[in-house]
């Protein structure tokens, strides 16, 4: 993936070079919860975490080294990095798994999608970017549909201290993610090549979450083979290639139309989950997912042809 400044028009989620990278994604991290649900049996979450974000950032290492870009940053850019893996890494995953102990997970999945919203915010306010009315109709769609997709478990709620906690854990790994996000769509995060600013920020993340780990739960807990199998594959798939792919799809189509991708993920996740747990579909999920699926068309529709402009591209090799 080379990173190149050019003066040329904007693409498209429709274009193949981002719809392809957006959609294995997607695909990736659908899967990924099938291998943290096994996990969190035998170690700790935030050691997981830990464990999962500092073997990613070392192979992230190993690849810029491979492509050849400079690892050393400048103590501005190493800051950035700091808050860039405590954002992301730190606090959301932190919230997230803690999340997961008081609420159901499609719970969390359908707060965690709401994530368009803050996006769309942040996007305005710090990148100047505007919401056109499609994508605000799509967006809304889109949330109508993630209700409808998890009726069932929105019906069932645990008791109200509980329910509070857990929603309050996931908003703020929302928040935190999509304030992560942005950083990483302004131009400093845009001024070196992404997967230098990613493998840093995973090490700062690593070692943040390390230290909640370490107060919070004790000493370092590692499992057997099957555990460090699975934390491979978290590591190498569900970090390091599709944080390279997600990162290089916001990039290009800004933090508004990535998040959809968080929005998408809950729904193949359940279709993995009919082929390996029997999950039988309700009327209600079915129209759920067409009504979430629709207002992504809505929301590809907004995005119009820009003026061209001198912007960080980068192409996958």
């Amino acid at each position: 993936m080379d990173v190149a400044e050019r003066e040329e028009p904007d693409e498209k989620l429709a274009s193949p070079k981002v719809l392809i990278p957006f959609l294995l994604v997607i695909l990736i991290w659908s899967t990924t919860w099938i291998v943290i649900r096994d996990q969190i049996h035998s170690v700790p979450a935030n050691w997981s975490i830990c464990y999962r974000f500092f073997i990613a950032g070392l192979f992230m290492l190993l690849f810029c080294r491979i492509k050849g870009y400079k690892l050393a940053l400048d103590r501005s850019n190493q800051v950035f990095c700091l808050a860039v893996g405590l954002l992301l890494i730190t606090v959301d995953y932190g919230f997230l798994y803690a999340a997961e102990k008081h609420i159901t997970s499609g719970l969390v999945a359908v707060v965690f999608a709401l994530i368009i919203v803050p996006n769309s915010f942040f996007a305005r306010v710090f990148l100047g970017k505007k919401s056109s009315p499609y994508f605000i109709l799509g967006a809304v769609l889109a949330g109508i549909g993630l209700g409808l997709l998890f009726r069932s478990q929105l019906a069932y709620l645990p008791d109200r201290t509980e329910m509070k906690l857990g929603l309050v854990m996931s908003l703020l790994a929302v928040l935190s993610t999509s304030l992560g996000e942005i950083l990483l769509s302004t131009p400093r995060g845009k001024s070196k090549p992404m997967p230098v600013f990613l493998a840093w920020s995973m090490i700062w993340g690593s070692i943040g979450i390390g230290l909640v780990a370490l107060f919070l739960d004790g000493a370092p807990v590692i499992g057997g083979g099957a555990y460090i199998g699975s934390l491979l594959y978290l590591s190498l798939f569900g970090s390091v290639l599709a944080f390279i792919m997600y990162f290089y799809v916001l990039q290009i189509v800004g933090p508004e139309m990535a998040a959809y991708a968080h929005v998408l993920i809950p729904i193949i996740a359940m279709s993995i989950s009919t082929v390996c747990e029997n999950y039988i579909w309700s009327g209600s999920a079915i129209a759920g997912s067409v009504m979430v699926f629709m207002g992504l068309m809505l929301a590809m529709k907004s995005q119009k042809k820009s003026a061209p402009s001198v912007t960080v591209k980068m192409k996958i090799d």
